[in-house]
């Protein structure tokens, strides 16, 4: 009986592993070799002390870095990961293809990280889902964003400061 239980136990192992490999990453924990997994080398990186981002009504807002910028290539498939420096921490992530994503595409590349997306925001121009974390996701036309909470968080600052700057009285 314990041998038959023992027996089982091992047969059971690789189906463990094997769950757990496909388990998902959360988004800010994954790491340049995750990308350098799905799709090899780095075509391009850089380090740069500001990098911008999508805000959905606003549109491209910078943001002080510094950042790691790596650029993969895979088929028609072109991945920028944005990590915070110095911890390598994922700030964001953009996907482009050379066309209009379809909607099987999108559900794809969001569900590769994370399971509960929700439709957050959107207009003809362009469509956003959330996490309960406050992860975001920005697709706009041939491209796909990905933004860490944190990102999320200081993009939004970024906003507040440049309309209190415009809305600011000058000296006379």
């Amino acid at each position: 009986m314990l041998k038959a239980i023992l027996n089982l136990i091992l047969m059971s192992l690789p189906l463990c592993a094997f769950a757990q490999s496909t388990k998902a990453i959360p988004f800010p924990e994954l790491t340049p070799p995750y990308f350098v997994d799905r799709y090899g080398s780095a075509k391009s990186s850089k380090n740069v002390s500001n990098f911008s981002f999508v805000h959905p009504k606003r549109g491209a807002i910078d943001v002080k870095g510094p950042f790691s910028v790596r650029e993969f290539r895979h088929g028609d498939l072109r991945t920028v990961a944005v990590f915070k420096l110095p911890s390598l921490k994922l700030a964001g992530v953009k996907y482009y293809l050379n066309r209009s994503w379809t909607p099987e595409q999108i559900q794809a590349a969001l569900s590769a990280l994370g399971a509960d997306w929700k439709p957050y925001d959107g207009n003809i121009g362009f469509k956003a889902w959330q996490l309960q974390d406050g992860t975001i996701a920005i697709s706009i036309l041939n491209s796909l964003e990905i933004q860490s909470a944190a990102l999320v968080e200081t993009i939004v600052n970024e906003v507040v400061a440049k309309d209190a700057a415009r809305k600011a009285v000058p000296k006379f």
